[in-house]
Parts: C-alpha cells; structure tokens; sequence
C-alpha cells in the first residue's frame, strides 16, 4: 500500500485550519481510499489558538491527521520539517486554505505512480484555471520569465503553492534546499532539474483566498526584489558548482 504524507503548512490559521482540515481528510477518505495517508498540520509556532484547533483535529481524526510544531517561522521550513520527520512512499504539500482545488490530488499522486520525481500544480498550463488579484497574476507571471530565462527551464510555474515529491527528491534534492521561506517551492523545482529529476506539471484549479492579497503594491514590490536576490544566489551557486 502507498504511504502519502500530505503537509499543510501553517502560521497563525485559527480562521481556517478545522475546516481545511477537516476538507482535506473527507476528501481524502473517499478518493485515496486505498493508500496509506497522513495530514501533517506543520504549525510554525502560531501565535492564535491553530496549535489548540490543531490538536483536537489529531484526536478526532484516529490517527489520520497529526500535529507538528515548528519553533520557527517559514513556510519552507514547516514543510521540510514534516517531510522529514516522516517515512513515505510519495510527500505532497499544499497551502491550508486549499487554494488548489483538491480534485488534483488523485492526479498528483497518479503521476508519482507513473515515475515522476516531482509532481507541481501549474496555473498557466492548458486546462488550468485560476482566479487570483491582476497584480498577483502579473507578478507570477514575471517570476516565471526570470525563472525560466535564469535557468533555462520550460516549466511554467514554480511557486505555485502545490507539490509533491517521491523518495528520490527527498533523499537527494531536500538536503541542497537553502530557502526556509517563500522561496523554497521555486528552489526545489529548480534544484530537482538541475539535479537531472523527472518532473511533470499538471493543470489545477486555483482560487485566491489570501485576505492580503489586495494589499498595496509595496508588498508585491518587496517580495519581487525578495524573490530576484534568491534566483540570482541560486543561479550563482549553481554556476559555480558546474564550472
């Protein structure tokens, strides 16, 4: 039987953990009934009442869904740090107000089957959908040109909060991961390439649900420049290591 490890990485997520949750594992009793799946709430020391949510989830759930503190903040790192700490078959992570439409996920855990090393959500590909704010879709749109001119990629998209990876990328690409923040997904996509993995976009359906995603344009300009300095010291890196 296929063990899947599924993350949800959180910080301070009291509004919506229980119902994400909660989603997540009736979903995932009906439609991967036959693996061997765990939910891995990765709280990244919350402030609010998640880690109090989070527990209670753990005891009603048998087993299914269980709760890991993180003392640190970062996305990355709550994701990382429940990846590792747990053996599998295949580890998926997703963002904890499910912004990608869950009927991805039978299709995300097929094309690991089918061979793939990792498996991402694309919203630009053909057959996906996305309803997001025009100034994230125009920034997503410019991390995905830089990306794909830095490195050379064909990929699409990289920071598309929706992944997931077999043992090979565990083993061998995770431990070269530098990034503990929002810059983890697009490193490890393209870390794994550079590393000669198989990866596979699929299409998925995606809604903005971020209550901070109509804030100023300073934010999207702070994390464009915060997203520019981590191509460029990985690209540096990578080159110097080939040369």
């Amino acid at each position: 039987m296929v063990k899947i490890i599924i993350s949800l990485p959180v910080y301070n997520e009291e509004t919506i953990i229980s119902n994400s949750a909660k989603k997540l594992f009736d979903y995932c009793s009906l439609n991967l009934a036959g693996c061997d799946w765990k939910i891995i709430i990765s709280d990244n020391n919350s402030a609010d009442r998640t880690a109090d949510m989070a527990k209670k989830l753990e005891k009603e759930s048998d087993g299914k869904i269980i709760y890991k503190f993180i003392p640190q903040k970062g996305k990355g790192l709550a994701i990382r740090e429940s990846w590792k700490s747990f053996d599998a078959d295949f580890y998926v992570f997703m963002d904890a107000d499910l912004a990608t439409d869950l009927s991805a996920l039978p299709v995300l855990i097929k094309e690991l089957e089918n061979g793939n090393d990792l498996v991402i959500g694309s919203r630009f590909i053909k057959e996906s959908s996305a309803k997001r704010t025009l100034a994230r879709k125009i920034t997503s749109k410019v991390f995905s040109l830089l990306t794909r001119l830095m490195f050379g990629l064909k990929i699409k998209d990289y920071p598309c909060g929706f992944k997931g990876a077999n043992k090979n990328v565990i083993n061998k690409i995770l431990p070269l991961v530098k990034n503990n923040s929002f810059f983890f997904d697009t490193e490890l996509v393209i870390r794994s390439a550079a590393e000669g993995m198989k990866i596979k976009e699929i299409p998925v359906i995606w809604q903005d649900r971020d209550k901070t995603a109509s804030k100023s344009r300073v934010n999207v300009l702070k994390v464009t420049k915060e997203y520019l300095r981590e191509l460029l010291k990985l690209k540096k890196y990578l080159k110097i290591k080939n040369d």
